[in-house]
């Protein structure tokens, strides 16, 4: 298709030339069509961890709160987050928003690439590089390694927007959220035995 090299280690890793919609023909805006993927699969990778975690029962209460969170319910348990727990949230999604603005999306004809935000200042990245205002890492990687490293980014990511959207149908249909790690419960009638001892024995 156009726009596209159907090289999955090419400029966009994980292109596959799969496109029937036909977005990558607007060249101008093809970076942040990449950068918003990218964007969406690290939240969803981030939130497939976080309902696992919150289902398995391990809870982490920053805020002060007077009502109990609920972990079998991830949706419910959102619905009991104060709104100062919120405002939280929401003030640390903005700053980090306008900092991606200003340091990459505005960028991209200055040679910074879609979803770089400089996190691995020694990266083989291609382009020019944003700096990052939190703490950074300096893992080594050859050429190759890096290529291999952004294609399994892409690839996790691209399966966690998809994973995440059937959690939140199953957590929405059933009341209870799906976890990654599986919670074995015994059956009712391995933890009621008396039930089913006839009458008169």
């Amino acid at each position: 298709p156009d726009g596209l090299s159907n090289d999955p280690y090419g400029e966009y890793a994980g292109d596959v030339g799969f496109d029937p919609l036909g977005f990558a023909k607007n060249k101008r805006l093809l970076p942040w069509y990449r950068e918003a993927e990218l964007a969406h699969g690290r939240v969803c990778m981030l939130a497939v961890l976080g309902f696992t975690v919150q289902v398995s029962g391990a809870k982490w209460e920053p805020f002060i709160t007077r009502y109990p969170t609920d972990s079998a319910d991830p949706l419910k348990a959102a619905t009991q987050v104060p709104i100062v727990g919120w405002l939280q949230i929401l003030a640390v999604i903005a700053l980090s928003e306008l900092w991606r603005y200003e340091n990459v999306i505005s960028k991209y004809d200055q040679g910074v690439r879609p979803g770089d935000l400089g996190w691995n200042p020694t990266a083989p990245a291609a382009g020019t590089r944003p700096k990052w205002f939190g703490p950074t890492f300096t893992a080594k990687y050859t050429k190759e390694e890096w290529g291999d490293m952004r294609l399994r980014e892409i690839k996790h990511a691209r399966l966690a927007m998809i994973g995440f959207g059937f959690m939140v149908c199953q957590n929405a249909a059933t009341g209870k959220g799906p976890s990654l790690i599986p919670t074995f419960t015994q059956a009712e009638f391995q933890s009621q035995v008396g039930d089913f001892i006839p009458k008169g024995l």
